[in-house]
């Protein structure tokens, strides 16, 4: 057995997006902490390509839900191979809560730390089997208060099945292990405004694009960068075109490593009129030193001012998102002032280092005497 703290990943999904982000920058960070890491996957190529990248060991199952017996048996092989009271594995969903929890049983391995993320917002399962699972975790951390608060809501006060000194509330970070600090946004050509995420309904794009009819007399261009089903993408272009206003718009594919694409735009647009458990690409504008325009549909007022780092708009309110982007556009010296604040905000309240120290925390929380 290897005397290094060790972590399993679990992640089940096909696609990559936020809860995989999360899942690899933990990963980079504790690898290269010196602990053992290994994702454990469906053997997904979007999902597999991203962590075989930074070199983190994958091995794979099916992942195939609760009862998924073969996965839960290749988990177990690998738990008993874990140093004693060394060893963590993290989930992201229920379903690989019970499965992995159904591994530690068959490996015989109760010291195997097991740890739920909640990256959504929703109730909790009030139901035997999730009841049970929610006992028998080590820690269920929530994304953001906002994701607690609603789930958690399922019970009345004192009633929850989940132990209070188990449920841990942590804002997400970002890992930038080569980020140095924010560049000053360019100085020639066009303000450009930038969406950067998923492509897909429930975003907001569809009222920016509305908006940008009122700023056609200004300097401005938007960027949409992201990836999403082809014929909504489609329907996006159709709609501005249909408002004469796709000269103003680049589009582009979203990277993985979004802050060198931030440090080319002068400000961040995010209206989403679905709920969002955090916001990861609220903070990277924030890490860049930029200010951003952004409903409060969800986290967002966890960790954002209006008028301070961004302006908080209304869900689906056209006006507002084109008076806030006449207002930033028009101002170069209240751009270069929120991106400061933003910036300032994320180091003091959402920085790596205090994500990272809390986490490891929650992962081990007696220390190890060797």
């Amino acid at each position: 057995m290897s005397s290094r703290n060790e972590l399993i990943q679990v992640v089940s999904s096909i696609r990559f997006g936020g809860p995989e982000r999360y899942a690899l920058d933990i990963s980079r960070h504790f690898s290269v902490s010196g602990w053992k890491v290994t994702a454990f996957t469906r053997d997904a190529k979007a999902v597999d390509s991203v962590f075989r990248d930074y070199r983190i060991r994958l091995r794979h199952a099916p992942l195939g839900g609760a009862f998924d017996i073969p996965s839960a048996l290749s988990l177990s092989r690998m738990m008993r191979l874990m140093p004693q009271s060394r060893g963590v594995v993290h989930v992201h969903h229920i379903r690989d809560a019970f499965m992995a929890l159904l591994a530690r049983k068959i490996a015989k391995r109760k010291d195997v730390r097991i740890i739920l993320t909640v990256h959504s917002i929703r109730k909790g399962r009030d139901n035997r089997l999730s009841r049970r699972i929610f006992r028998n975790l080590d820690a269920i951390i929530f994304v953001s208060q906002t994701v607690a608060s609603r789930f958690l809501s399922t019970w009345s006060e004192g009633l929850s099945p989940i132990p209070p000194d188990r449920i841990h509330i942590l804002h997400n970070s970002l890992y930038l292990p080569d980020f140095s600090g924010p560049v000053p946004p360019p100085e020639k050509g066009p303000v450009i405004a930038m969406y950067h995420g998923t492509i897909a309904p429930g975003k907001g794009l569809e009222y920016l694009i509305d908006a940008l009819p009122r700023l056609k007399p200004l300097r401005l261009r938007l960027r949409i960068a992201g990836n999403g089903d082809p014929d909504y993408v489609d329907s996006l272009r159709r709609r501005a075109q249909a408002r004469n206003v796709m000269e103003m718009i680049d589009w582009r594919k979203h990277p993985i490593n979004s802050i060198s694409l931030i440090n080319e735009v002068h400000i961040g647009v995010l209206p989403t009129v679905n709920e969002e458990p955090f916001g990861l690409s609220n903070t990277e504008y924030m890490a860049a030193g930029r200010p951003q325009i952004c409903t409060a549909r969800g986290a967002q007022q966890e960790y954002l001012t209006d008028g301070r780092e961004a302006f908080i708009v209304l869900p689906g309110d056209t006006t507002s998102i084109a008076d806030a982007l006449i207002r930033l556009t028009s101002d170069p010296q209240l751009r270069l002032r929120m991106g400061r604040e933003a910036h300032k905000s994320f180091a003091r309240s959402l920085d790596w280092q205090r994500f990272s120290s809390q986490l490891a925390e929650i992962y081990l929380p007696t220390p190890i005497n060797d």
